[in-house]
């Protein structure tokens, strides 16, 4: 869990940071496109 915890709080620092994150980890092009359109927290 801490890892996880840690690879979020590193993603969250940039957008583009953020953007890579998704496309690595997240395989619906849909629900990327959905996080991509917000900005990281």
């Amino acid at each position: 869990m801490e890892e996880l915890e840690q690879m979020l709080s590193y993603a969250h620092r940039s957008t583009d940071e953020w953007n890579d994150f998704l496309d690595s980890f997240v395989d619906e092009e849909e629900l990327v496109a959905r996080f991509k359109a917000k900005s990281p927290r």
